[in-house]
């Protein structure tokens, strides 16, 4: 999976992972070194030869995490549970390696990068009328400024982050600082603090910030487990601030998801005047049933499932199994939830669309489809990212542009190294002249309607701008 992620997303155009800005010579500060020397010594070798190369090579890594199995030197448990320092000197991670060993796509010298080191530990300190955050965070910046800092993008000093000299994340936070977890964990079941990842807090942020969501707003969240967003959510609409509270529809296909939301959301620490305002339900998102009051929703969360290959920082299961025809498969069921969502929200009311996968697949592709149906007089636009909500955040625009691949599984050649051939189409008929499985019309750009649609206004998180996951988001209002 390792090769086709390189090969798919440097066959694409500049905009979906990453521009020329990304390339070599933007490399700098604890990236991991282009001139690794155990990188460089492979340049000029076969694949194979360079894996073979590289599992002689290999060594157990000390780090927190999985315990390192010898027989499988290459495991990404053991990269994954290393620190950057770790990292940088011994253990380049495998996604490194090919794409070293491809030898092209510069301009994704910087994504790959970041996408191989450990994704960074983000808190964010939970906003209702029963928190109280002074004194933690007075301890934070006392006690645990090396590890731990505000973002420089919020001016509501909410959102922290690992600091960006600090190797800390989720999986060796009590190996480096123990006082520090105990701190987290403790905040995290009174009420004050949530672990969140930064990509997974944007949704409910930008829809606040825009005006959907309010104190007293009712909120659908379609595919809600695990929690994260119904909790941020509920935080917004639970508030008394406009005198009424308001209540988030926690809805899941997966009666065993439900029962861990709902779990998660006894354990969040946060009063019961809040918890009772969530309604769970177990629908298939896709059909969800209009409410029996006739009323439509103010806001909806359509954080569908995907691909999620904006995770691979933190699951170590994504890569090694990646092909595009993933994306290819879940298109249609993303695509069927959004088209139900945009049916369920109210004149004025906003969608938010998201995905924690970078391929435009999942992304632009199922926007433009849903915004390109005929939708019985309903009319919808999207919505240019809000500003003001996050000041010097770095969001890369919505792409027009991008290319459709198949993989083609049984064509591989007889060296175990190899991984089969990826296979481009410009048209939906000439992949069906291919006979490409599952090829759908909708997988394309609507080049007739990239500028009535304003794709742009859609927004990519990229693991190098801020040291995060991979996100998309789109925010879809309803016009009529």
């Amino acid at each position: 999976g390792y090769h086709l992620f390189i090969s798919y997303y440097g066959s694409q155009p500049m905009g979906v992972v990453a521009d020329v800005t990304d390339g070599n010579n933007a490399v700098h500060g604890n990236d991991v070194g282009a001139n690794d020397s155990n990188i460089g010594s492979l340049r000029g070798m076969s694949r194979a030869a360079k894996r073979r190369r590289q599992k002689k090579r290999s060594s157990p890594c000390d780090g927190d995490g999985d315990s390192y199995d010898q027989k499988s030197s290459n495991s990404d448990a053991a990269i994954f549970s290393c620190t950057k320092n770790e990292l940088d000197a011994s253990h380049p991670h495998p996604l490194l390696q090919a794409f070293t060993s491809a030898n092209d796509h510069a301009h994704l010298t910087r994504f790959v990068h970041a996408l191989s080191r450990p994704l960074p530990l983000t808190l964010r300190f939970r906003q209702h009328e029963h928190s109280s955050s002074t004194e933690l965070k007075q301890r934070l910046s006392t006690d645990h400024l090396d590890h731990i800092v505000p973002v420089s993008f919020d001016p509501t000093d909410t959102i922290y982050q690992s600091a960006p000299n600090s190797s800390l994340c989720k999986s060796n936070l009590g190996k480096m600082s123990p006082k520090l977890k105990e701190l987290v964990v403790d905040a995290s079941m009174n009420g004050t603090l949530a672990r969140q990842e930064f990509g997974s807090m944007l949704p409910v942020l930008s829809l606040h910030s825009v005006g959907a969501m309010q104190g007293g707003s009712k909120v659908l969240d379609l595919c809600a487990s695990p929690g994260s967003k119904t909790l941020q959510a509920l935080e917004i609409v639970g508030s008394k601030s406009s005198g009424k509270r308001g209540r988030v529809i926690a809805n899941d296909v997966h009666s065993g998801r439900l029962d861990t939301l709902r779990k998660a959301v006894i354990r969040s620490g946060m009063p019961e005047s809040l918890t009772s305002r969530v309604t769970y339900t177990n629908y298939d998102a896709s059909i969800f049933p209009a409410p029996k009051s006739g009323k439509l929703f103010d806001a909806i969360l359509c954080d569908v499932p995907c691909g999620g290959d904006g995770t691979i920082r933190k699951d170590k299961h994504i890569l090694p199994m990646w092909s595009p025809n993933i994306s290819n498969a879940i298109h249609g069921l993303q695509l069927k939830i959004l088209l139900r969502a945009l049916e369920l929200v109210k004149v004025g009311g906003v969608v938010c669309y998201s995905t924690c996968s970078l391929n435009p697949i999942e992304d632009e592709a199922v926007v433009s489809a849903a915004l390109g149906r005929e939708k019985n007089g309903m009319e919808f636009e999207l919505l240019e990212w809000p500003q003001n909500m996050l000041p010097g955040f770095v969001r890369r625009p919505g792409v027009n542009n991008w290319k459709v691949a198949f993989y083609d599984q049984d064509n591989v050649e007889k060296d175990e190294d190899d991984f089969g051939s990826l296979s481009f189409f410009d048209s939906y008929e000439s992949a069906i002249a291919a006979e490409m499985e599952g090829a759908r019309t909708t997988f394309w750009p609507n080049l007739t309607q990239k500028k009535h649609l304003r794709l742009d206004r859609c927004s990519r998180l990229l693991p190098q701008d801020q040291d995060t996951g991979g996100f998309f988001v789109a925010l879809i209002k309803r016009i009529s």
